[in-house]
């Protein structure tokens, strides 16, 4: 199809869906994490688990427009894929030069970059004498490396963990670990031999707030804060960049001596001098010490409304925007239209969206677009299991 046809064919859909498109999971793979067979086959970093460059699939970036940044970059990976309702596709990259108005209205620009990670694998034994499934690594966002100095840009980024006992997932998580945040009494020295053993013990871990991890938390964090996710399925909103300073290695693993300069090169310095200028140049360290923490990062999902129908709540929080909208079986709810675009995706369950078949084991059925003064018919009476569906909107600031 030529430019027009392809015009004619989004708006056309979108007619026809009631202001709703759909997608194909954008999935992105990682070096740096492995996960709990939930996205897909990625809790082994081994032969039938990783892809060509031996990364594994761990994080499914939703109406996304973004490269992702991994040292080994795939020609587009993590941009969302439209489904037209002729049977065609373009990349969301591509239907917003033809028909940004109609998708976006005023708010491309303030697109967020929206994922849920896949955080987990097998446990590991660490340095400091504990066994746990691992974290995604320590790590921080301030900025591309230019020059050997970073751009200051970092990416803020918030999280919520929804419920994981539900279906399709139907897991019991136990305890599970967050860790956020520098803990108040470390010290730039310790910092600094932590990021020199990169690699070689579990030290930097040690370093960090620990947090237990609890369905409906909420969390922001901001650039040049020191994290490391605990393995909880978590729903992420961020601002649409992927540059990252890893300050650890994998919880448990050991990098050989042959394997320790590249990674450190490609996943700790990438472009900065040394462990002295990832301290200096990535790491805000006033705000990663701060006593504290919880009490300026932390939020409860918040209710907006609620009836026997179900619950609509803010689930993301400083400049960030989204709700989750929870309707019981043989209920409908009904969305007000906003001026505002928004993504979403089927969290569990099935139903109609705009008279819109969803179903959150389909793929092609359970990531959408609401496009601008849309309003959203949310009809779950056919189901006799609740509804739940998770959104994002425009960033604020």
């Amino acid at each position: 199809m030529d430019q027009n046809q392809l015009k004619k064919a989004m708006v056309d859909t979108l007619a026809q869906q009631n202001g709703l498109l759909f997608a194909e999971p954008a999935i992105v793979h990682r070096i740096t994490y492995s996960g709990r067979d939930i996205l897909a086959k990625n809790s082994r970093f081994e032969k039938g688990y990783v892809d060509e460059r031996g990364y594994v699939p761990v994080e499914w970036w939703i109406m996304s427009m973004t490269q992702a940044g991994n040292a080994v970059k795939k020609a587009g990976e993590g941009i969302t894929r439209i489904q037209l309702s002729d049977g065609a596709s373009l990349l969301l990259t591509q239907a917003r030069e033809l028909c940004e108005q109609e998708l976006f209205g005023n708010f491309a620009q303030h697109w967020p970059l929206t994922k849920i990670l896949d955080i987990g694998g097998a446990k590991v034994k660490t340095s400091f004498g504990t066994e746990e499934v691992p974290p995604i690594p320590p790590h921080v966002h301030f900025g591309e490396i230019v020059g050997g100095k970073a751009t200051k840009v970092g990416k803020k980024e918030a999280y919520f963990l929804p419920p994981l006992d539900v279906a399709p997932y139907n897991k019991e998580m136990g305890k599970v670990i967050t860790r956020l945040g520098l803990k108040p009494t470390a010290t730039k020295e310790q910092f600094l031999n932590a990021l020199k053993n990169f690699g070689k013990d579990d030290v930097m871990y040690t370093l960090l707030n620990e947090y237990e991890a609890q369905t409906y938390d909420c969390w922001t964090i901001q650039p040049g804060i020191v994290h490391a996710p605990g393995p909880w399925l978590t729903f992420e909103i961020q601002k649409p960049q992927d540059d990252y300073n890893l300050c650890g290695w994998k919880l448990g693993m050991r990098l050989a001596e042959k394997e320790h300069a590249k990674e450190h090169h490609e996943q700790c310095l990438r472009g900065l001098k040394d462990e002295q200028a990832v301290l200096q140049e990535v790491v805000d360290w006033q705000a990663s010490t701060d006593a504290h923490f919880k009490q300026h990062h932390y939020h409860e999902a918040k209710v907006l409304e609620q009836g026997d129908w179900g619950r609509r709540l803010q689930i993301f929080f400083d400049g960030f925007y989204g709700e989750a909208l929870e309707v019981k079986p043989k209920k409908m709810y009904t969305r007000p239209a906003d001026e505002k675009p928004y993504a979403g995706m089927v969290w569990s369950g099935t139903g109609e969206l705009n008279d819109q078949e969803v179903d959150c084991e389909n793929k092609l059925r359970k990531e959408f677009l609401v496009t601008p003064n849309t309003l959203l018919f949310v009809n779950n009476m056919k189901s006799n299991h609740p509804l739940l569906i998770y959104t994002v909107f425009p960033i604020e600031e």
